[in-house]
């Protein structure tokens, strides 16, 4: 069995048994309602009396973020779940510093990963993709604070070619009340339930396609309308110009986030490697400076496991992140090519970081 397997396993058995001792004061088995009621008045309790808090919010936590910027009315809630409003962005920050937490860059988190410092309260703010209100809204706020970032690049947003498909999807789905796909499939929209619905079912179907002949295979998809795929780019990715004058300021990292934002479990070993370093490469020209720092697109174990992780971890790279949800332990010295995040949505409540999850240490 591969070693990562082998410490992933023994993780669960650590954790499991945590479960079980929760279980076991008194709570029995969760299979039932009573059960299930009951131990989830004992993890408000631990909670609320922050008895396992250490335990459980690790040493760091790395914070996903796309964009920051107003939310809009009338949008879908699976895209606008990606941003986060500035104020509360300044707001959350603001009382991060009054609880204690400190704010460090991805090569501090690899430097006391690969030390064992003992730390606590370290947290990590990182942005996916290269939107443009990372550097005309988010770059303000984090540089009046004086808070690292770091901006993962897809090299497609700043070259103008990205297919920010989700984005059309929405105003295509937001305009009619029925949407044809392919030859004739036909799928109804008219209420605002089935529209985010749809958006949703439509979204794991494209997700499935072959990715390298992604442009024709959505072209083929949505053939019976006319669509400038790339007018979303152009309306929201960030510039080269951006992003070389972000690389200026050392409160910032630029980190690679492949060419084209691909689910890379949908690709060849190759064309992997192709993905990450072409785009690596790319910034490095750009920013004169090394790209130490990746995270992959969409992260879920739908789009990435351990054929990947094991492809990543051969290019040397410091960190690799995923959108796994869990905070940072010091056993994730030994999963640097995978490790988790939790993304900040508007309203966050820090104290979930310490919830009660059957496995601690996130990896795979």
């Amino acid at each position: 069995m591969n070693w990562r397997l082998n410490d992933h396993k023994k993780f669960i058995t650590n954790d499991r048994n945590f479960h079980n001792f929760l279980l076991g004061l008194g709570v029995g088995s969760a299979n039932t309602v009573t059960s299930k009621t009951m131990f989830n008045k004992l993890k408000n309790y631990l909670r609320k009396h922050l008895i396992i808090e250490p335990y459980l919010s690790g040493m760091a936590v790395i914070f996903t973020l796309h964009r920051v910027a107003p939310f809009e009315a009338g949008k879908l809630p699976s895209n606008e779940h990606m941003r986060i409003s500035p104020e509360f962005l300044e707001q959350f920050v603001n009382e991060l510093m009054k609880q204690g937490y400190s704010f460090i860059n991805l090569d501090r988190l690899h430097e006391i990963l690969i030390s064992g410092e003992r730390v606590s309260k370290q947290v990590v703010f990182t942005l996916d993709d290269g939107y443009k209100d990372n550097f005309e809204i988010a770059y303000p706020i984090f540089k009046k604070l004086n808070i690292p970032f770091t901006i993962y690049v897809t090299t497609s947003f700043p070259n103008k070619e990205a297919l920010l498909w989700w984005y059309l999807l929405e105003d295509l789905i937001l305009a009619n009340d029925e949407i044809t796909l392919y030859q004739n499939d036909k799928y109804r929209c008219h209420s605002f339930e089935e529209r985010n619905d749809l958006f949703l079912k439509i979204r794991r179907v494209i997700l499935s396609l072959e990715q390298c002949d992604l442009s024709n295979e959505l072209k083929r998809m949505f053939s019976h309308y006319d669509i400038d795929w790339i007018a979303k780019c152009n309306e929201l990715a960030m510039s080269w110009d951006d992003i070389i004058s972000l690389s200026k300021d050392s409160l910032a990292t630029i980190g690679g986030h492949t060419k084209n934002h691909y689910a890379l479990n949908k690709l060849c070993k190759s064309d992997i490697i192709k993905e990450v370093e072409g785009a690596n490469k790319l910034i490095e020209s750009k920013i004169g400076k090394a790209v130490s720092h990746f995270a992959y697109p969409f992260g879920t174990r739908h789009e990435v496991g351990i054929t990947e992780f094991d492809v990543i971890k051969e290019l040397g790279l410091k960190t690799t992140t995923t959108t796994r949800r869990g905070p940072i332990y010091k056993e994730h010295v030994n999963y640097l090519e995978c490790l988790p995040r939790i993304m900040l949505t508007e309203n966050f409540d820090m104290r979930s970081i310490a919830e009660i999850r059957k496995k601690r240490v996130v990896t795979l």
